[in-house]
């Protein structure tokens, strides 16, 4: 190489220096403990999956863990006077990745394609509170009034804190233009899932499957301009957050789906580039039971609860940064009902054993997700109170997506899951209706969903609260899940991202990324 050529290099090098930091790209990377299962919103039923699919797409309102929410891309809902019509205004300014703007057809046809019956997608029971559901692909009666304007006819009079935290939580809006030329039950088919594209503060770059997914900034976002410029999405196991926090590779962590262990807390504390918070949670975890194992009776479940100590969980596990969880609504919420509350009670579980006929000749196998390191621990325990008053227990460890797909198969007796919660008592119900996807503990019996299903109908706080208090009672009687325990947050961040507030709000499905900032 010549002299010229040399002093050249050396030139641009030195340039390349010399660039003002203003100018460098601004990433920020947030690591979650498992990986998502899908791109297509209406398809999962993952916290892993919403993570990345509120970076991309829109909803239609922000959701508040405090039972308040803002709007995203809703201006306003009026809803009439009997509680059987919303409108919802949109915001005029929201437009599509690829420049094209957001309309009221666009809503109109994600919530048909949910809704569908050809598409048979996961999430279809979002829409089946509104006329016409499961009647025909296009039979439901969500209606574009004008451009920035759409109706929904409901099929009876609904809570409005029922249908915006159970149901408009988790229908991401759609493009009809990229999308609405595909028959329903062809749409996974679309070339549009390699490369989708949304309508959030972030535009979707690349992805390695499992590993990490990439994307760039909205530089149009109509909520505001965000002030970094990609962001990237990686798995970490919960082992190694605090090592990258520390050393840099990741900025910060997803809070529901991602939060240090509390052997690490102290540490994490003490550095001096992390703002650490500790935010209580309405998120929970349970043990789902297969009620369809005959020998799994009632009686037998209640057992398995009265010997579950779920003080080891709150004292132990977590040294006090969790609260006992006896059924899906945190004692923090109004509709709480302390009547459920199960004592540790080993000698009632062996009594109870012996009345259903226990004779200790079954193993049961305990489904368990790897990646999240406090629900692994848990389930030790739990095998651990089994045994100490005679049931034997082995478990099967798979990756979440595996444990899931496991899970619904009913190809399990003890299954380890957990649930972002809801600060409106709704949330759960739908995992006991026996036709729906989340039936995860198998039921045949209509009973607990019938029960729950009464409080979205209920329009004073009195009415409500009696509705879920028998809610939760008929829960601890049938023992479809053993609930364990809502776990703090233990959230951390590198102190160069700024705007970083309300982590409780995560466990709503929500991060207002477009409010951060980065510096290099």
């Amino acid at each position: 190489m010549n002299i010229k050529r040399l002093l050249v290099l050396a030139l641009a090098a030195l340039l390349c220096l010399m660039v003002p930091a203003a100018f460098a790209e601004k990433t920020i990377t947030m690591a979650m403990v498992s990986a998502w299962d899908t791109l297509m919103p209406f398809d999962t039923t993952s916290s892993y999956s919403d993570l990345v699919m509120d970076l991309l797409f829109d909803k239609l309102v922000y959701l508040k863990a405090d039972s308040t929410y803002t709007w995203r891309l809703a201006t306003g809902i009026d809803v009439n006077e009997d509680s059987t019509v919303l409108t919802v205004h949109l915001n005029e300014n929201a437009k599509w990745h690829d420049g094209v703007p957001l309309t009221a057809d666009d809503v109109v046809f994600t919530c048909k394609l949910y809704a569908a019956p050809s598409a048979a997608t996961a999430r279809t029971n979002q829409c089946n509170e509104f006329a016409g559901f499961g009647e025909s692909d296009d039979s439901l009666q969500v209606t574009a009034l004008d451009e920035h304007t759409v109706q929904f006819t409901l099929k009876e009079s609904t809570n409005l804190d029922f249908l915006l935290f159970t149901k408009f939580r988790d229908i991401y809006i759609l493009p009809k233009h990229l999308l609405g030329d595909i028959p329903y039950d062809k749409i996974r088919e679309a070339d549009y899932w390699k490369a989708p594209v949304g309508s959030g503060p972030a535009v979707y770059s690349s992805e390695i499957s499992g590993e990490r997914i990439e994307f760039t900034a909205n530089k149009d976002y109509f909520l505001k301009t965000p002030d970094w410029d990609r962001f990237v999405v990686r798995v970490v196991p919960t082992a190694n957050l605090l090592a990258g926090l520390m050393n840099g590779e990741i900025d910060c962590l997803a809070g529901n789906v991602a939060s240090l262990q509390l052997s690490d807390w102290d540490m994490a504390k003490a550095q001096p580039n992390l703002t650490c918070i500790s935010a209580e949670s309405v998120g929970y975890q349970y043990m789902a039971i297969n009620t369809s194992r005959d020998y799994l009776p009632p009686k037998v479940r209640q057992a398995i609860n009265k010997a579950i100590n779920r003080d080891l969980f709150v004292q132990g596990l977590f040294q006090g940064e969790a609260v006992a969880a006896y059924g899906p609504i945190s004692p923090m919420s109004a509709y709480y009902n302390p009547e459920i509350e199960e004592p540790y009670d080993p000698e009632g579980a062996k009594a109870l054993l012996a009345e259903a006929g226990w004779d200790g000749s079954h193993v049961l196998v305990m489904s368990v997700p790897t990646g999240n390191a406090p629900r692994e621990q848990s389930a030790v325990i739990i095998q651990q109170n089994l045994a100490d008053v005679g049931i034997k227990t082995t478990i099967e460890s798979a990756d979440f997506a595996t444990h899931l797909n496991r899970v619904r198969a009913g190809d399990y007796d003890l299954g380890f899951i957990g649930s972002s919660g809801s600060p409106d008592p709704s949330e759960c119900v739908i995992n006991f209706n026996p036709d729906h996807l989340n039936n995860f503990s198998q039921l045949s019996d209509w009973t607990v969903f019938n029960t729950g299903a009464k409080g979205q109908h209920a329009f004073t706080f009195e009415d409500r609260k009696a509705c879920y208090d028998e809610y939760q009672k008929v829960l601890r009687e049938q023992v479809p899940f053993c609930f364990t325990y809502f776990n703090n947050i233990l959230y951390a961040y590198n102190n160069r991202v700024t705007g970083i507030t309300d982590v409780q709000d995560y466990t709503q499905l929500n991060r207002d990324v477009w409010n951060w900032s980065v510096t290099e």
